[in-house]
């Protein structure tokens, strides 16, 4: 991982800690979510994982999201049919989408 990543995720373990705080002086989720600019849906799952797991919960774990299910040919094959574009690929537009990316990975993965 390089380091402007890890500082990216240092400071969105710091701005959970600091929703953290807040809650606990009283702010309500809404009241948080809208100091630190994120969604009340957040502030929620934060406090949840603290309630649940403690500090540790709310802490950047080294990991990034859920592990991927695609291997490395997989992702180099998505990476070369995204880069012809959706046109290309029978879309009516130059847009691409999640939905259409998730087409594209269930198509080949067939």
């Amino acid at each position: 991982m390089q380091r402007l990543e890890r500082e990216k995720l240092k400071r969105l373990e710091k701005r959970r800690l600091k929703g953290i705080r807040l809650l606990e002086k009283g702010y309500t989720c809404y009241r948080v979510s809208k100091e630190l600019g994120v969604s009340k849906q957040s502030v929620m799952r934060w406090r949840d994982k603290y309630e649940s797991e403690g500090i540790e919960g709310v802490k950047w774990n080294g990991q990034r999201g859920r592990p991927t299910k695609l291997s490395i040919a997989e992702k180099k094959e998505l990476k070369r049919i995204i880069l012809k574009g959706p046109i290309s690929n029978g879309y009516p537009n130059e847009l691409w989408s999640t939905y259409r990316v998730l087409e594209i990975i269930r198509k080949n993965s067939e």
